[in-house]
């Protein structure tokens, strides 16, 4: 192993920035990477963190819009002001960008990087809205002595312990049980949304290893070093979107791919993102109270030069240009290049940006206000951020919540309710056509106003998201109970890819119980098709599912006996019980298998006979279903599809004989 002073000439250390988010929380004319925070762009708190702990090469991921010319501008700029004088003596760390027109995940960009073959080594994988000092190189060598020891490592995880401040905010915090020995990360969750409190841990993880580590609330800013695996990984699994969704599955599947994750849980050291208005907040305030050393509001992350006076006393930062005196205005205030800001305003923890014109008696706490804004006398702000070229007339009052974008104007004399968002320009939809009236109503905006309301984007959660326990909720047992008649209509080319995707295995499977094929020869040929037909996970096994049933289909007539169909019927479940089991790894792996079940009576009624005999032949016979998951999907109403009330008569003794097994072995441990 190279000593640390050899690091940087024994390899090359390389970072990828995602700059992907499409969201344009603040409603800037621009991407969120750009949005100031502090005065400074996002994306320079970033890249000079990066370049600060010595990384060589960065490279800054987007998607291939009008926002993308924008960063590459913006990164040209830093390349211009780092690329010959660093601290470290050398030319500087290379920033370049790279787009594309068809990403829109984490998993995107690690596919295309991998088809580019830009990444030559172990790199550093990170937001463009991360505000951090932790020593990277430091975890690179943590990393790379790990996997000298272990070469199935392909990533370390970096978390901070929230016991070390007030980091613990619930969205980004993530439960983790660990090999206390090793690191090894052995399950990844989520807080839920019903109760934070709880959370799942696998009986099967004691078997597994004696000596856990359980760390209930991590704070977790999405950062990880990952070895040259991952877009491998990322190009292999084409349901892989996020990192959540690589850990899962590595996690899940550690024996199928060969793979582990470890972590890395900091105590000290700050590290967070940006990634909503609550942390824009949160994150001012913390850069405000110099939390974020040696990232402080008065020196410059591009020049390294002093560019605001500042008062040790009230925390006050501001431009020498700025009409603003420290003695007043209040404290914990940073105020931009030619900015007047009366004698008379109070503000408390308050950005103000450049040739902004604040007059008397304006009372902002927590407010963030962009450049060249006009805030006239007795207005108030509260918790709000205002855009670019705002302007408020007289006696305006922002309740908590309220995003003004740029260019709106507002009042005199009214006040606008909490967590409302205003915009210039009123919303447009797909077809370019306007939602609202061109006219502004005087009613929200003001007299002299102009602005308009927009509803926040709905953000769709990231179904690889999931819950890693053995027993699914009620919650989530609705939510794939639900996918048939809730998911949005597919385009022709999905519904074809997706018949030739059945058509296919339906072959594969035909043939391989045909010709007595090996169980993982028939789970490379299904994964294979599953990649090649980009097919989520959920897809794969509704797919199996209904085609081991559906395999022996060949040999048998229309008018068959019930007999002569279980027999054929049973003889494909047997053969293919260990395919069926290499894909469940959770109860909600089990539902979705009886979800298919239930969708296949809908298609061919013939196999309502033989419903309980499958049931009874994957419970008892193979143990794929668990009693409890049957019990409980059995009493939610399955899928909730036209033939569950057939399903249901077919099986329903069953499921009551399961009932009274269960009710026994109650009884028989209450006894004892």
């Amino acid at each position: 192993m190279a000593p640390l002073a050899d690091l940087h000439e024994d390899h090359i250390l390389q970072a990828v920035v995602l700059a992907l988010n499409p969201h344009q929380t603040l409603l800037q004319h621009g991407p969120k990477e750009l949005v100031p925070l502090v005065n400074t762009p996002l994306l320079d708190y970033t890249l000079d963190w990066l370049e600060r702990s010595g990384v060589d090469e960065t490279i800054v991921y987007c998607r291939a819009h009008t926002h993308a010319d924008k960063i590459r501008q913006h990164c040209r700029a830093h390349s211009d002001k780092w690329g010959f004088t660093t601290r470290r003596g050398d030319c500087g760390m290379k920033v370049c960008v790279v787009a594309s027109e068809d990403c829109h995940s984490m998993g995107d960009a690690m596919r295309d990087l991998y088809a580019k073959s830009l990444l030559k080594d172990d790199f550093f994988l990170v937001h463009g809205d991360v505000v951090a000092t932790i020593d990277l190189k430091s975890l690179m060598m943590k990393h790379r002595e790990r996997r000298m020891a272990d070469k199935s490592i392909i990533m370390t995880c970096v978390y901070l312990n929230c016991n070390q401040g007030n980091l613990g905010d619930e969205e980004a915090q993530a439960t983790l049980i660990t090999d206390a020995v090793t690191g090894k990360l052995l399950s990844h969750q989520r807080p839920s949304k019903n109760n934070t409190a709880k959370f799942l841990l696998p009986t099967e993880l004691f078997q597994n290893s004696s000596d856990l580590k359980v760390v209930p609330e991590a704070h977790d800013p999405s950062i990880a070093v990952c070895s040259e695996a991952v877009p491998s990984l990322f190009s292999d699994n084409f349901d892989y979107g996020s990192r959540d969704s690589l850990i899962r599955g590595v996690i899940e599947q550690e024996e199928l791919l060969g793979y582990t994750i470890c972590c890395e849980i900091l105590d000290s050291g700050y590290a967070t993102r940006v990634s909503s208005f609550n942390f824009y907040e949160k994150v001012s305030g913390e850069v405000i109270r110099r939390m974020s050393y040696p990232m402080v509001s008065e020196v410059s992350l591009t020049s390294h030069r002093i560019r605001y006076m500042y008062d040790t006393f009230t925390n006050n930062y501001w431009e020498p240009s700025a009409k603003f005196h420290k003695g007043s205005g209040g404290t914990n205030v940073v105020v931009g290049a030619g900015s007047e800001i009366s004698m008379t305003a109070e503000l408390q923890w308050s950005v103000i940006g450049d040739h902004c014109i604040i007059e008397d008696n304006v009372k902002a706490n927590t407010a963030f206000i962009m450049n060249n804004v006009v805030i006239k006398a007795g207005c108030v702000l509260d918790h709000c951020f205002l855009g670019d070229n705002v302007t408020l007339e007289e006696n305006v009052r922002l309740a908590p919540g309220c995003i003004v974008g740029p260019g709106v104007i507002l009042g005199p004399d009214i006040t606008v309710a909490a967590a409302t968002r205003l915009v210039a320009i009123p919303p447009e939809d797909e077809f370019d056509q306007h939602h609202v009236s061109l006219e502004p109503d005087p009613v929200i905006c003001g007299a002299k106003g102009r602005a308009f309301v927009i509803e926040p984007e709905e953000v769709e959660e990231d179904e690889e998201e999931a819950l890693n326990g053995e027993l699914v909720d009620e919650d989530e047992e609705d939510e794939v109970s639900d996918e048939a008649s809730d998911s949005p209509h597919m385009s022709d080319e999905d519904e074809q890819r997706e018949h030739e995707f059945k058509r296919e295995m339906m072959e594969s499977l035909t043939n391989a119980l045909r010709e007595s094929s090996a169980s993982e020869n028939v789970v490379l040929e299904i994964n294979a098709s599953r990649h090649a037909y980009n097919m989520s996970m959920e897809d794969v096994l509704t797919t199996v599912t209904q085609g081991i049933i559906r395999a022996g289909e060949d040999k048998i007539s229309e008018d068959c006996s019930v007999e002569s169909l279980w027999r054929t019927v049973k003889i494909s479940i047997t053969a293919f019980k260990d395919v069926l089991r290499n894909y469940i790894r959770k109860a909600r792996d089990q539902v979705l298998v009886m979800n298919a079940i239930e969708l296949l009576m809908t298609e061919s009624p013939r196999y309502l006979p033989v419903a309980q005999k499958i049931f009874f032949e994957l419970n008892q016979s193979f143990e794929i279903l668990d009693d409890e998951v049957v019990i409980h999907w059995f009493k939610k109403g399955g899928a909730a599809t036209s033939a569950f009330p057939s399903l249901k008569n077919a099986i329903e003794r069953f499921v009551v004989w399961l009932e009274q097994e269960e009710e026994s072995d109650d009884s028989e441990e209450q006894d004892d």
